[in-house]
């Protein structure tokens, strides 16, 4: 059962992302003409591409959206990325898991967990189905712009020192990685300085844009 706290955590979530969404659909229009192009995408770790398409009102270029990956099973993703994106897509139930220890901590286990190939494992948090999944993912990667490409990523779920160095050492030219401090020696790193504990970020997602100037990432594109 959860606690009072966390109901109310819940709650301000609530309120905060719908308004915004609400906002999204007067907006959009106004924020799409200070943007150089809008056939871009951005490949994310977790449900921030969301957040940003639909800030412009802008069609999901990605099949990364409403889902997250675990650190490890992202960086393998994303170094080998025009071929996983292409691999088989298979589904375990959360018992399977290797997360599924955390995944039972975040009252996760009866969301689909999709595989690409023997061992990415994909937390499709906002799915209702595997059919679900299989359809909005194949659509969604034909969509893929690699000319206008930004990968995105945030040191939460465990990630490491270590695995945030991988992160930076990877050979795309547009890569932004939220961090809980300051690190000079990350070069992608945007220190994010909002919600952080255990020396991960955990809010992102409800102030998606407050660290960083979008219109500027997106712009550096073209």
């Amino acid at each position: 059962m959860k606690s009072i706290k966390q109901i109310k955590s819940r709650l301000r979530w609530l309120i905060h992302v719908d308004s915004r969404e609400w906002l999204n659909k007067y907006f959009a229009p106004y924020r799409r003409k200070k943007l150089l192009g809008t056939d871009f995408t951005i490949i994310s770790n977790n449900c921030w591409a969301g957040h940003v398409y639909r800030r412009y009102g802008i069609n999901y270029n990605t099949p990364t959206v409403g889902m997250y990956f675990f650190p490890e099973e992202y960086l393998k993703f994303i170094s080998n990325l025009k071929e996983n994106i292409d691999l088989p897509m298979t589904f375990i139930p959360a018992s399977k898991s290797k997360h599924y220890q955390r995944l039972q901590e975040l009252n996760q286990t009866n969301v689909p967990i999709a595989v690409l190939g023997d061992d990415i494992e994909i937390v499709m948090l906002h799915y209702h189905s595997e059919k679900e999944v299989n359809e909005k993912w194949n659509r969604r990667k034909k969509r893929i712009n690699w000319v206008h490409l930004i990968v995105k990523c945030t040191m939460q779920n465990g990630m490491t020192m270590e695995q945030v160095k991988q992160f930076d050492e990877l050979p795309f030219k547009h890569k932004i990685i939220f961090v809980p401090q300051k690190m000079d020696e990350i070069q992608s790193a945007i220190w994010y300085k909002s919600d952080c504990k255990d020396g991960q970020v955990w809010d992102d997602i409800i102030n998606f844009n407050k660290y960083v100037n979008l219109k500027k990432l997106i712009n550096s594109l073209y």
